[in-house]
């Protein structure tokens, strides 16, 4: 991981919502449900380097695409069982993590 890449940024700024939103929805009294959520958005903060990845190896982007998102699935689905809530919160904070991603892309995009 570069430091300063758009993953690494990433997963700081999804780390940091996590834990904003664990807390405030356990000071809510909804802590599976911000656990849940949390959970999605580091899991979903580390798409980025899946795809990077995949990209460095010159994966076919249809086919990886797909892998990825039955990955994701079944993660969430593995985290909403751990966590002991719905899967509807680790998904939601998977999304959010990829709206991250994007948020970062394009403030780099408008720095250049």
């Amino acid at each position: 991981m570069r430091v300063g890449s758009i993953q690494g940024e990433t997963l700081g700024a999804s780390m940091i919502l996590a834990a904003a939103v664990a807390l405030g929805a356990g000071l809510a009294g909804h802590l599976s449900l911000g656990a849940g959520v949390g959970i999605g958005l580091l899991l979903g903060s580390f798409n980025g380097f899946f795809i990077q990845a995949l990209l460095e190896r010159r994966a076919p982007m249809l086919a990886t695409s797909v892998l990825r998102l039955a990955f994701f699935s079944l993660l969430a689905l593995i985290a909403a069982r751990f966590v002991g809530g719905a899967v509807w919160p680790v998904v939601i904070g998977i999304g959010i993590a990829q709206l991250v991603m994007v948020g970062v892309g394009v403030r780099r995009g408008l720095r250049a």
